[in-house]
């Protein structure tokens, strides 16, 4: 059997039960006066299925019910769009130090995701980076 992580999407839904979410939590409730209503890791993730996959404000949860590696991924929890657009909000407006919040939560989130991909990878799995190869059946008339 092949071990491969196809793109990094791949290892960002199979490495969620060692990826290490929790060291973003205190930043993240950071965020609010009072702990919020929905999970700020749980948000979080939304965030991330909504980048890396590329998915629009209005099609988010639509996409998230639709697809069950996402319904994993958030522990089978789905936030309203608006809850998640008022969270991307206060990561885009607080600035810490010289930088935007969300900024600093991307590198660092990178430099977590490179670590797991280097456990993957002693483990013997290889990644191939890069976008899904996809085949068109549709013909254009």
């Amino acid at each position: 059997m092949e071990k491969v992580l196809h793109t990094e999407k791949d290892v960002l839904l199979k490495a969620n039960g060692v990826f290490p979410w929790e060291k973003f939590r205190e930043r993240l409730e950071s965020l609010y006066r009072r702990k919020p209503k929905w999970d700020v890791i749980l948000l979080f993730k939304t965030l991330l299925i909504k980048y890396v996959y590329d998915i629009s404000w209005n099609n988010l949860e639509g996409e998230i019910r639709d697809s069950q590696k996402f319904r994993e991924f958030l522990g089978e929890k789905v936030p309203p769009k608006s809850t998640v657009f008022l969270f991307y909000k206060k990561l885009h407006e607080t600035v810490k130090g010289e930088e935007v919040m969300w900024t600093t939560l991307m590198v660092e989130l990178n430099s977590a995701l490179d670590e797991v991909i280097k456990r993957y990878q002693e483990k013997g799995f290889e990644l191939q980076v890069g976008r899904e190869k996809t085949t068109s059946t549709k013909s254009t008339t």
